[in-house]
């Protein structure tokens, strides 16, 4: 029903607000609370279109804004009732709120006064010997001091390793974020003021109706928000901001580069460095939004990752080419004490609400708060959390004026001393404000009136609890804020309690009746209205460094209101919390000579040309892009185009993009969005999520029917069956799960059936006709999808296209990225991903003989069928397996009384296995003696000489008893306890360690470690198992220097090979902190099921009783299912690759303790056991044929291989290729990779 603009007016009151659900009356930022409710002038063009338009126009215009910022991707992560963080796009509206020029330069000048004093007080304190050293802190109240003090020495913010006397002239305050609320109307200027200024009565001046809610001085966000809303309400309505007249150009991202430039310049003096910006991560919700500050701005888009120290202690960057340039300074955006970390210095990472140390935790089990348990170290101590954003060396770097850091600022970010500091900063560094030109009276911004945190404070409050706010000091994003008007009794009390107990660990503020904007919304009882929404104003100001800088408030704003006009949440405007977004703008009323219209205030940014090469991981992302664009292309060209495939591509293009967006284009994405959205309506998420749910759920249940078949004669026919059921490959059946998989499935489910049929024991014919139910549960469920049609196809293909060009044309402007704007095709030069294991593969005919199986298939020749045995011990295999075939005619303790006594007899006529066994059964032998005893590990024999040759020593030298690169290191517990190696549970262990943080994968050190407390056979056929992963370590690390040698696309090509197969293999390390106290057996995709809320579901609720009960408990509970995890964990590929490249070590493993036991040798290692580690009982017995088949065969036996690649790790699996051959070759769908988290390894 169409309103009259009577009844709207009177519908809607400007000055109405709610605190809680009790009326208050508030001020507007549109309309007078003074004269008759009246707009403002510089606001009535606003305020006229509002309320004469159609309240349901302005709701869907607002609508449509949201999508506009959403497929910018400028969403925002909001915290669930469960505590978590979930993305969610941020509701828009398009009431404009517009702010007087001069009444901006009246807030930046009262703002510069504060941020030079605040600087001159960190400097102060930071410059000091220690805290109470400080000048300013000494000058304070006493009882003021004792609370300043106790405000900085408790704050997780505060890093005493930063006192040094060069700090004294550090220039903090970089980037500041003052959060305003409107209070009272805007003040006209009186003509009264001139007067009241020459008679140097300043002070009777009215002060700024503005107050200071919080001030954010660490890394305040959403800053290119406003330009993003701006330009999207032009777009649909251009007469809303043109009505306004003369507008402030958005200076936003020229201050912000400039800035950080003046600021490394000044405290390195290095003018040809870079700036960058130290971004949270491409998933973080606030990426895409930082993705635009740094394209626009200039600044480097950097992850720590990609950082590292040289000799000289400059920071640099490091690139696809050889040149590294210098990090002068750094704007960032992550927690100061997450880039500072740093162990040897004891600076760790703080929770912010506790300010004690972030632990390492076992997410796999959780408490009642749902935190993961502690994880210990060897004497019993939590292990502190390592930092993903930690630059190395920096705090030196910083100190001694080798880079300059930006958000070190967080020690005055505090509630508790916000007061102290507006109060008392100005007047005690008064000289500084005047040195700076500025005159020290005047207008102030001043945060609501505030208590002290004290005993007498909680009693004031008490007294009248509506009236006050309470605050967590060193929280944001609206968490630890308590605003006791809108609270429930028993919550009031709640909170009256907690502050009772703890008065001095919270801040105290006066509730302040937050300023309002109409907001267009829908209501299901009475339709369109406008709600009266609290609202804040985000304010920016740099202050940079150098002669007469001043600081400077950047022509921009977010302006954020409120998710409800009444209830709890009617005054928290955080974005986090739900809010949403109002534009913003500066009206010229002083006719400002840098002014513009409306039309150039909105004109799209163009990104700052670089002048560098690109880092190496971002290069590596641009490479996975062009994979992915590559395979999305391919998809669209086939005959049949499914929308489900397709989806779940382009998703994973958005997902890589957020880590580059800013190198391509920040705009590019929205070409990604629109595919999105196009796909979406035809196959919708919950539809997939729903098919995905019931697949891994019967999974699950599938699982647990094997799991009872196990132990089954028919057990064996039934898994070989169910290894060429394509819809238990969980890869094809969410993605393309096709009609003829479908079809031979089914054909294949009848095969099971007819051998449930022909079984006799009535419970596996059950169990097995129940395993066919309900696998065909699967078979039957159809994947939600929907064909394409040509026009939708081409629509696709142009949107790529379109995407494309944007990127080709932002490379093609630097010379140094020119190569990899050609990336940017729908048809790339990148290869189709493709993994083979070192010496398996079709590629390695070609490389030079490292290891015993290589040489085997090379020549097609048995090993130990050549001169390499003695004839001695040829001889005595061939005697002792005449023994062995005699004594299989017995059992039991017959058989091995009959064994024992040939073993005797076999001994004596071959004295050299006595000695031999001898050895075996010694804990203590020399290194001659250890060599002597290699004749039995024949296949490890061949690997260590050929390892001795490689590295030109004598074969006794390649041993030593202390860990060094390069050789065969024997260690004791107490030796690997030294080395925090102690409580890994190997045998002996293979890795590489760089040789600086952050340094190059290339430039390790490889070591192998075996522990001395094992048996000598043991040791020496694990060293050859360990020396497999020597050359497949050095064969990386080779591929690795040819790609640097050659620089640009190769170097990118080679780190996105890494990123891709390499990442997950744990054989690279950047250092070894900790050793924890045990390490428990890792079940791979457990972690996701936990993830996904199984914890109750069959199985899952079983390993989670184990878990929680003890290792033991555990590792009995995985041996009893053994390999049917495969059937219900999805793996990663980098985890997949990690269970190839144990196949041959472990196929040498077997075919070393066969031969030895062939010989007549007493050696009580089960060789099957020891190809399949992760096997059970069960499955060892019914795969002995097929690996006893694989040691004798000099060619690969692929089928077998696929079964011990199957049996390395829990959880991990390997289905039938359609030609054996192919059994252990990945293909992997293109996925988003991470490059830098993987090459930066942690022991953690």
């Amino acid at each position: 029903m169409k309103q009259s603009k009577e009844n709207r007016k009177k519908k809607y009151n400007p000055n109405l607000g709610f605190i809680g659900n009790s009326e208050v009356n508030v001020s507007n930022y549109l309309f007078s609370n003074k004269r008759l409710r009246t707009a403002y002038q510089h606001a009535k063009p606003i305020a006229d279109r509002l309320m004469n338009e159609e309240v349901s126009n302005h709701y869907s215009e607002s609508k449509k804004l949201t999508k506009f910022l959403k497929n910018r991707d400028l969403t925002f992560s909001k915290k669930t009732s469960s505590g978590e963080y979930k993305t969610f796009t941020v509701p828009c509206t398009t009431t404009v709120v517009p702010l007087q020029k001069s009444l901006f330069n009246d807030v930046e000048t009262a703002a510069q006064k504060l941020i030079i004093s605040l600087r001159a007080v960190i400097q102060d304190i930071y410059g000091a010997r220690d805290l109470r050293s400080s000048k300013f802190v000494k000058s304070l109240p006493v009882s003021v001091r004792d609370i300043f003090i106790e405000a900085i020495e408790t704050s997780p913010n505060y890093f005493p390793q930063l006192h040094h006397p060069n700090m004294k002239k550090y220039p903090f305050f970089d980037n500041v974020g003052l959060d305003l609320v409107l209070v009272e109307d805007y003040m006209n200027k009186s003509e009264n003021f001139p007067n009241l200024i020459a008679k140097n009565k300043e002070d009777a001046l009215p002060g700024l109706p503005f107050r200071i809610l919080e001030i954010n001085a660490g890394s305040p966000s959403g800053a290119s928000n406003n330009m993003n809303v701006l330009e999207g309400i032009y777009e649909q309505t251009p007469e809303i901001l043109e009505s306004l007249g003369k507008l402030m150009p958005n200076d936003h991202f020229k201050i912000l580069g400039e800035t950080y430039k003046s600021l490394g310049e000044y405290w390195t003096k290095n003018k040809n460095g870079v700036q960058i910006l130290l971004p949270p991560g491409g998933q973080n919700g606030a990426a895409p939004e930082i993705h635009q500050l740094a394209a626009y701005s200039g600044l480097i888009y950097t992850d720590p990752d990609q950082l590292f120290q040289d000799r000289e202690g400059n920071i640099r960057l490091r690139t696809v080419d050889k040149e590294n340039p210098i990090v002068t300074a750094v704007y960032s955006r992550v927690n100061a004490d997450a880039a500072l970390f740093d162990l040897d210095k004891k600076l760790l990472m703080k929770d912010p609400d506790t300010g004690e140390p972030y632990y390492l935790r076992d997410d796999l089990i959780k408490d009642n708060e749902d935190k993961g348990k502690i994880i210990l170290d060897e004497n019993g101590k939590p292990i502190p959390l390592q930092s993903a954003y930690a630059i190395p060396g920096v705090i030196d770097a910083i100190i001694n004026r080798k880079i300059y850091m930006g958000g070190l600022n967080r020690i005055l970010d505090n509630k508790i001393i916000l007061a102290t500091l507006t109060h008392y900063a100005p007047k005690f560094f008064s000289k500084r404000i005047q040195d700076a030109g500025l005159k020290t009276g005047g207008k102030k911004i001043l945060p609501p009136q505030t208590l002290p945190p004290t005993e007498q404070s909680v009693e004031i409050i008490k007294n009248n609890p509506d009236e006050w706010v309470v605050k967590a000091p060193e929280l944001a994003g609206g968490q630890g804020v308590y605003i006791l008007k809108t609270m429930s009794q028993s919550k009031k009390q709640e909170v009256l309690k907690m502050i009772e107990k703890n008065p001095r660990e919270f801040a105290y503020q006066q509730l302040v009746k937050i300023a309002r904007i109409p907001v267009a919304v829908q209501r299901k009882e009475i339709g369109f209205k406008f709600a009266n929404l609290a609202a804040d104003i985000r304010t920016w100001i740099f202050f940079g460094a150098g002669k007469d800088e001043l600081p400077r408030m950047s022509h921009n704003a977010l302006v954020r209101y409120a998710p409800q006009e009444k209830g709890k949440m009617s005054s928290i405007v955080n974005t986090s919390a739900g809010g949403g977004y109002a534009p913003f703008v500066i009206v010229d009323d002083v006719n400002h000579k840098n002014s513009v219209s409306a039309r150039e205030l909105v004109k799209p940014k163009t990104p700052v040309v670089q002048h560098t090469y690109l880092p190496v991981f971002v290069a590596a992302s641009i490479v996975q892009v062009a994979r992915m664009l590559k395979s999305a292309n391919e998809i669209l060209n086939r005959d049949e185009t499914y929308a489900t495939e397709l989806l779940v591509q382009v998703y994973s293009v958005r997902s890589q993009l957020k880590e580059i967006l800013s190198f391509i284009h920040p705009r590019a994405i929205e070409h990604v969005y629109k595919i999105i959205d196009m796909l979406e309506t035809k196959v919708p998420k919950s539809s997939m999520k729903e098919h995905i749910e019931f697949i891994n759920d019967n999974q699950l249940k599938i699982v647990d029917i094997l799991k009872k078949l196990d132990n089954k004669a028919e057990f064996k026919a039934v898994r070989d069956t169910l290894d060429n059921i394509r819809v238990l490959n969980i890869d094809r059946v969410t993605l393309n799960y096709s009609k003829e998989d479908r079809a031979l499935d089914l054909v294949i489910l009848d095969e099971l059936s007819n051998l449930a049929g022909m079984t006799e024991d009535g419970q596996t014919k059950f169990y097995i006709n129940k395993l066919v139910k309900t696998i065909k549960l699967s078979v039957d469920k159809e994947l939600p999808n929907a064909l394409l049609t040509i026009k939708s196809k081409r629509t696709i293909q142009k949107q790529l296209q379109l995407f494309c060009i944007k990127a080709q044309k932002r490379l093609a402007k630097n010379e140094k990225t020119l190569d990899f704007a050609a990336l940017f095709d729908l048809q790339a030069d990148v290869s189709d991903l493709r993994f083979e294991t070192l010496y398996l593969g079709k590629l390695d005919a070609d490389k030079n003989i490292k290891v015993a199986s290589q040489q085997e298939m090379r020549s097609g020749i048995n090993l130990i069928n050549t001169d390499y045995v003695s004839d001695e011990l040829k001889q005595a295999r061939l005697e002792w397996q005449k023994v062995i075939s005699l004594s299989n005619t017995l059992e039991g303790d017959k058989r091995k009384e009959f064994l024992k006594q040939k073993r005797k007899a076999h001994f004596n006529k071959f004295p050299k296995l006595k000695r031999y066994q001898e050895l075996i059964d010694s804990r203590n032998v020399t290194i001659e003696e250890f060599i002597e005893l290699m004749d039995v590990a024949p296949y490890a024999k061949f690997n260590i000489e050929r390892f001795a040759k490689q590295n030109k020593l004598e074969l006794k030298d390649i041993f030593t008893d202390t860990l060094k690169p390069n050789r065969i290191s024997i260690l004791t517990t107490e030796q690997l306890k030294k080395h925090k190696l102690a409580f890994r549970e190997h045998a002996g262990e293979c890795f590489a360690k760089k040789k600086t943080d952050h340094g190059l994968y290339s430039d390790s050190d490889i070591f192998i470690w075996l522990r001395k407390e094992l048996d000598p056979f043991t040791l020496i056929y694990t060293a050859g198992h360990e020396l497999i992963h020597y050359h497949q370590v050095k064969n990386s690390m080779l591929a690795e220097k040819r790609a640097l040698k050659d620089g640009g696309i190769s170097m990118a090509k080679f780190l996105n090979y890494y990123g891709n197969f390499l990442g997950s293999n744990q054989r690279t390390i950047d250092k070894i902190e900790y050793d924890m106290q045990s390490q428990r057996k890792p079940l791979y995709g457990y972690a996701d099921r936990v993830g996904n809320k199984d914890l109750k579901k069959v199985v899952v609720r079983e390993l989670d009783k184990a878990i929680r009960t003890n290792d033991l408990t555990w590792e009995k509970t995985l041996s009893r299912f053994g390999s049917l995890f495969g059937y219900m964990m999805g793996s990663s590929t980098g985890i997949k690759v990690k269970a190839l490249q144990e196949v041959l070590p472990a196929l040498e493993n077997a075919k070393n303790i066969m031969f030895a036991q062939e010989l007549g040798l007493k050696v009580d290692t089960d060789p099957i056991k020891a190809a399949l580690p992760t096997a059970n009982e069960h499955q060892v017995k019914n795969y002995t044929s097929e690996i006893t088949e694989a040691v004798k065969s000099a060619k690969p036996c692929w089928e077998a291989l696929r079964v011990i690649a199957s049996h390395q790790y829990y959880g991990v699996s390997f289905y039938r290729a359609d030609k054996e051959e192919d059994n252990l070759t990945l293909r992997p769908i293109v996925t988003p990779i991470n490059v830098g988290s993987s090459y930066n390894q942690t022991q953690q």
